[in-house]
């Protein structure tokens, strides 16, 4: 028995010496990794991060859709930056990026159509979907194209008019990413943006009709036109400005002495639009292009 016991002591100190030189290799092993670096011990790619992220948000949008769709487009946006990133680097998994983030956005728009039904919450949800396309940068052009025409039918279908009026005055943001020389402008459609516009009129126009207050949309149409005419860009003239800054100033004489907030609002944003484009009209490096506007 005590030979026995011997032996047993024997091999626990075998095995002890054993776990203890292991434990020493691993020590030195964690000594040669550089500060900051993490080491794991499984094989986890990006695109696996992406597919946990997504099936985390479709986990909790059930009980709150707006959280959710804007979980989404943070994680898209965050897909395009690791596109972008990768083609800068010469990476191949651009592409692959790009995908994800299309699919995160397709999610989105789903949730949008499906789950959020508040009048507000879809303003909200479509200012923020106005945003993440503008940010992002990798789509491919059909997708991108799919993207912005379903954004600016969800702007035209919203509840209240006047909300769709602001929203696809918005919307019009997405048919032009830049200048002449952009290039982000290859994405540019002028007449589009011209589309966007011209219906937000319309809109307004019977808005108008029906609370004199609504001159307000007209000034931030007009707003928009001298944007896009400063950005040169081609279908935007400076007749379309002339013609809108008529129809404002016959607007705010048909309200005549109305005090409310909102018209005097009104008159004050319509003033400073005006005084920008006079500025405009005086600077030396715009005189010749603002000088056709009457105002």
């Amino acid at each position: 028995k005590g030979g026995g016991g011997e032996e047993e002591g024997d091999g626990n100190e075998g095995e002890n010496d054993k776990l203890e030189k292991e434990e020493e290799e691993q020590a030195k092993k964690e000594d040669e990794v550089p500060d900051g670096l993490l080491t794991f011990s499984k094989d986890i790619n990006c695109r696996k991060v992406y597919v946990f992220l997504q099936q985390t948000v479709a986990a909790l949008s059930p009980g709150n859709p707006e959280l959710g769709l804007k979980l989404y487009l943070q994680i898209a946006n965050s897909a395009d930056r690791c596109a972008l990133a990768a083609s800068r680097s010469g990476s191949k998994e651009g592409p692959e990026f790009s995908a994800v983030a299309y699919e995160i956005m397709a999610q989105a728009f789903l949730l949008y159509e499906d789950d959020v039904s508040d009048s507000k919450a879809q303003q909200r949800t479509i200012v923020a979907m106005v945003g993440t396309l503008l940010a992002c940068r990798t789509f491919e052009r059909d997708d991108y194209e799919a993207l912005i025409t379903k954004t600016a039918q969800y702007a035209a279908k919203l509840l209240k008019k006047t909300d769709q009026c602001k929203m696809v005055t918005l919307c019009s943001h997405l048919f032009f990413t830049g200048a002449e020389g952009d290039p982000s402008a290859v994405r540019s459609h002028p007449q589009r943006v011209l589309e966007c516009l011209q219906r937000a009129l319309k809109i307004a126009d019977a808005c108008s009709m029906a609370s004199p207050a609504n001159v307000q949309l007209f000034v931030d149409i007009l707003d928009h036109y001298v944007f896009y005419y400063e950005r040169k860009n081609p279908v935007i003239t400076d007749k379309f400005i002339s013609g809108l800054v008529a129809l404002i100033q016959e607007h705010m004489g048909n309200i005549g002495f109305d005090s409310s907030a909102a018209v005097a609002e009104a008159r004050a944003h319509f003033s400073q639009v005006i005084r920008y484009i006079k500025q405009k009209k005086i600077d030396s490096d715009t005189a010749e292009w603002f000088a056709p506007i009457v105002c």
